[in-house]
């Protein structure tokens, strides 16, 4: 089954990367990631990393308003920490809402 977990970015801060905790890997439980979605931002580039290795680092303002969703296959083992956020290039700080499609076996 298909679960949907959303945090809010934090205020975003000019020239600089925020990160926040999204998911961590459990003891008994097969975690994976398979989905993302947030609004289309100018000048935002969504970061998500597992522990320390950079995922993904993506343009925002690409996605498709209609259905802003990216694919992932981004499994979590036990201990490991997921966290999202955005690079913020442009002068605009409001927060964004990010959601995270995933399964747990």
């Amino acid at each position: 089954m298909l679960k949907w977990k959303r945090v809010s970015s934090g205020t975003l801060t000019l020239n600089a990367e925020v990160l926040v905790d999204m998911l961590a890997g459990m003891s008994g439980k097969n975690r994976r990631i398979t989905k993302i979605s947030f609004t289309p931002t100018q000048y935002k580039y969504l970061r998500v990393y597992r522990d320390a290795e950079q995922i993904v680092d993506y343009d925002s303002y690409t996605l498709n308003g209609e259905f802003p969703v990216l694919d992932m296959d981004l499994p979590l083992a036990e201990g490991q920490q997921c966290k999202v956020g955005f690079y913020n290039s442009s002068g605009a700080t409001t927060a964004i809402q990010i959601m995270i499609g995933y399964t747990e076996d």
